[in-house]
């Protein structure tokens, strides 16, 4: 249903359900540094629209960081 990124000091954490992700949901373990976790959810199959998406509702200024 959506892909729901969370700040956690420094760092992201990332939970992903269909049609977001090809497979099953996915839940990042731990807090990931943002280059980290762009590259998991684009690795799951995550559209790079819809991560960009996600990010921009915590903070505009995190486009283009990662």
């Amino acid at each position: 249903m959506s892909i729901i990124i969370k700040r956690v000091n420094d760092k992201f954490i990332a939970d992903v359900t269909p049609p977001h992700i090809d497979g099953n949901p996915w839940k990042s373990e731990k807090p990931m540094d943002l280059d980290e976790l762009i590259k998991k959810l684009l690795a799951l199959g995550c559209h790079q629209t819809d991560i960009g998406d996600a990010l921009y509702e915590i903070d505009p200024k995190l486009i283009g960081e990662g």
